[in-house]
């Protein structure tokens, strides 16, 4: 069985954690008997080890059974060194394009890489060797993105080589997707080496992956991290507009000798500058923040280290990493799991971002422990998102490692203000694993946000969210597709998304969603708790234009495609039909046609479309 004895390991996690019963005296089991779980949560909650519960608390379900997923993961041999322990991800990626989302899962050398495709019908099937992946190697970390601008997902993988020899370097693996055949069937052509990305550096240790477009050129960049006892060994590569890719680490990054052991970097925006900056998430006090400083003269990017001015000087030993707007008040902010040694002052970090200072640099504060997300044991995996649909963003997290003492999944609800409280145990989620990828999705495509948890060793775990459908859990899910214009990154990376709702403003932003090992779904959600309608949706894309949507229907999922402001019939394409278009707006006086944005309709919004409409993307 999966779920062992929820009891047993509860009693071990209170022994171990928490002082509670008693005049002082330390909390032990032998005293106090329980005959159901219901009786232990509340003890528990008085406690103060669990938050309150409520009718609007998510509770999972491990439906491995149900869905057809019962992978194990177990790391085959010869990984070298400890990577063998550090390994296990997966991904999320619609890859056959029908608007439900799959997962891939790396299958550790052990068994080949396993590709989940969803039948819409809340169950999977592996459809690894049809697509062509179906490979048993030394897998690690993985992302999903749209490198070649043909509005397919492709998929990227780290990877040590065949497991049926020693591990080696230059292996990484790139999967372009070949859309469907004649018969409808989807499949993958690996590229990594034709397209420059098989070798990050000349050592097995490569870690994390993520996509971003930190030139804002309209395709997406790739950022690959390594943990290893060298310094220089994390790549940032630059696409070329077709899917190729050069390695300009040594022109873009900031020089750093320090050995940095990386593991989850991001791609996201941090200062409002709209250019996506470089968050790395790293082991033994290396984690590091780079700002973009945009194009040069030459138009080359390059990026400024300010870890230590932006404050990011709290963090021992950074493993996985998600960010969001926790707090509500606009600025992001950045989560990492840490290994927790309380007498060594060792925890999470959380970084509430502050705002920009004088030099335009963000600037955070830790505040892991007094918002209560210290501790996740030896952490590893966390996601963060409206878990119980109430409007803020909640966390999950996962940990683990052999002979460290065993500490349970966390479910941090947030209270609105950016302050948690574990529900675990009202949520259903009480398991002790060796956790290391954790992802988020809405598999089964009913509002709310299931989770999936490779266990380093053990079974793989889909645990799906019974939320359900409530007058008080009511939902709104976007998908952004920028397919249509020309100078946005694909699949919508860099999009910031407002919604307005019950007074409040509620910021979601499109950064890969990667995670340790792995990347969630893109799919913008939003936890609507009681309201009917959102007033309204703000997408502001990484061109700085700006689509708004008002009186937003809840419970829905639905897709907002971009356009180029000179694509005047929206239908993708810079043509005729457009000029045709604008010649209407132009002598009916529509505002449509005030191209130059001055207010006014007439010949200089004629004479800037013409200007633009050569090199629409400059």
């Amino acid at each position: 069985m999966l779920e062992g004895s929820a009891p047993r390991l509860l009693a071990r996690r209170i022994r171990q954690d928490f002082a509670c019963f008693g005049k002082g005296k330390a909390f032990q089991m032998k005293t106090r008997r329980f005959s159901n779980m219901n009786q232990l949560s509340i003890a528990l909650v008085a406690c103060g080890l669990v938050g309150t519960a409520s009718a609007t608390d998510p509770h999972y379900s491990l439906v491995n059974q149900q869905v057809g997923i019962n992978a194990i993961t177990v790391p085959a041999p010869g990984y070298t060194g400890q990577h063998d322990r550090m390994t296990g991800g997966m991904s999320v990626g619609d890859f056959n394009n029908d608007s439900w989302p799959d997962l891939y899962i790396s299958g550790l050398g052990t068994v080949p890489d396993m590709l989940y495709i969803n039948q819409q019908d809340g169950t999977f099937v592996d459809e690894a060797e049809l697509y062509g992946i179906a490979y048993m190697h030394f897998g690690v970390g993985s992302a999903v993105g749209d490198v070649n601008n043909d509005g397919l997902p492709d998929l990227y993988v780290v990877s040590y080589g065949p497991s049926s020899a020693q591990a080696a370097v230059n292996k990484n693996l790139l999967y372009i997707n070949n859309g469907p055949d004649k018969n409808g069937q989807y499949s993958f052509s690996e590229q990594a080496e034709q397209r420059g990305v098989n070798d990050i550096f000349g050592i097995v240790g490569g870690k994390g992956v993520c996509f971003g477009d930190m030139d804002l050129d309209g395709d997406l960049d790739l950022y690959v991290a390594t943990w290893g006892f060298f310094a220089g060994g994390n790549r940032l590569f630059e696409n070329d507009g077709t899917g190729h890719y050069t390695n300009i680490s040594a022109a873009a990054l900031p020089a750093n000798q320090t050995i940095i052991r990386g593991f989850t970097p991001k791609l996201v925006d941090v200062n409002n500058d709209r250019y996506p900056d470089l968050l790395l998430t790293a082991d033994f006090t290396t984690s590091f923040l780079y700002i973009n400083n945009g194009p040069d003269k030459n138009g080359q990017i390059t990026f400024r280290d300010t870890t230590e001015e932006s404050n990011i000087i709290n963090n021992n030993n950074g493993m996985g990493a998600t960010v969001a707007d926790f707090d509500g008040d606009g600025s992001l902010d950045w989560f990492m799991t840490n290994i927790f040694v309380e007498t060594a002052n060792y925890f999470n970090t959380l970084y509430m971002g502050l705002g920009n200072n004088e030099s335009e640099n963000p600037m955070f504060l830790n505040q892991a422990t007094t918002r209560g997300v210290g501790d996740v044991g030896w952490g590893w995996g966390v996601v963060s998102g409206d878990h119980d649909n109430d409007g803020d963003m909640d966390m999950v997290a996962t940990g683990g490692w052999p002979s460290w003492p065993s500490v349970p999944t966390r479910f941090w609800s947030n209270d609105g203000a950016g302050n948690f409280a574990d529900k675990s145990i009202i949520a259903n989620l009480t398991f002790n694993i060796n956790g290391r990828g954790l992802i988020q999705f809405d598999y089964d495509k009913d509002g709310d946000l299931d989770l999936a948890f490779v266990d380093n060793g053990g079974p793989f775990r889909i645990y799906r969210n019974d939320l359900g459908f409530d007058e008080f859990t009511r939902y709104l899910r976007i998908n952004l597709n920028t397919d249509r214009h020309p100078c946005l990154a694909p699949m919508g990376y860099g999009t910031r998304v407002i919604a307005t709702y019950n007074g409040k403003d509620h910021l979601r932003v499109v950064d890969g969603s990667s995670g340790y090992l792995g990347q969630s779904e893109l799919t913008i959600h939003f936890g609507l708790a009681e309201m009917d309608t959102v007033d309204q949706v703000r997408i502001e894309w990484n061109d700085g234009s700006i689509t708004t949507l008002v009186d937003v229907a809840a419970d829905q999922e639905m897709t907002v495609y971009a356009y180029h402001p000179l694509d005047l019939s929206e239908d993708g394409a810079l043509d005729f039909f457009d000029i045709s278009q604008l010649i209407h707006f132009y002598m009916a006086g529509d505002p449509r046609a005030d191209i130059n944005g001055d207010s006014k309709v007439n010949v200089l919004d004629i004479m800037d479309y013409v200007s633009r409409f050569n090199t629409p993307c400059e």
